[in-house]
């Protein structure tokens, strides 16, 4: 038998594991935002009308309990913030606007997990460039909005722990 045959067996990786599972679950992750967002950017109009006949009974329930409310000025003045941000929040021209936002960072962190796969260190800075999309897109469809900052915090946890797993591995990817 000819020793060379096996050779391929005896190197090692050109990629690591570590970086082959975080890739996965990047293609996994993105590869659902891109898809979620599709058909949220789709459905938008559906979506605000629900919302929208929501509200109103909520506020002609409110009408009815107003004499609870005037007994909870600290709660009542949360709720109102809260539904003011929603309101801000849930119409269709925003939700489309947001779903765009979430389709071009999930766009980024795909293209660049699939640049680290090809062991390219670009992909890394297009990753990071992905997860500052889904950071900051919040605040500027929203301006300052009480729950752009809770969207932000939530949509980018995971993309800044992933980050720092990358970095893990970026003496590993090549600066081609």
């Amino acid at each position: 038998m000819n020793k060379n045959s096996y050779d391929y067996e005896t190197e090692p990786s050109a990629r690591s594991s570590f970086l082959t599972v975080l890739c996965i679950l990047t293609f996994i992750g993105s590869g659902w935002g891109i898809l979620s967002s599709v058909w949220t950017f789709s459905s938008a109009s559906k979506t605000a009308s629900i919302f929208k006949e929501i509200r109103q009974s909520n506020n002609e329930s409110a009408n009815i309990d107003s004499a609870q409310l005037n007994r909870s000025r600290a709660r009542s003045a949360f709720e109102k913030k809260m539904k003011t941000s929603f309101s801000d929040l849930l119409t269709a021209d925003h939700i489309r606007k947001s779903a765009i936002g979430t389709i071009v960072a999930a766009l980024f962190t795909l293209l660049g997990a699939l640049l680290m796969w090809r062991l390219k260190r670009i992909g890394f800075y297009l990753y990071i460039a992905g997860v500052l999309v889904a950071l900051i897109f919040p605040f500027y469809l929203y301006n300052n909005n009480f729950l752009a900052a809770g969207m932000s915090a939530l949509s980018s946890f995971f993309g800044l722990i992933f980050i720092a797993l990358y970095a893990l591995n970026f003496k590993s990817l090549k600066s081609n």
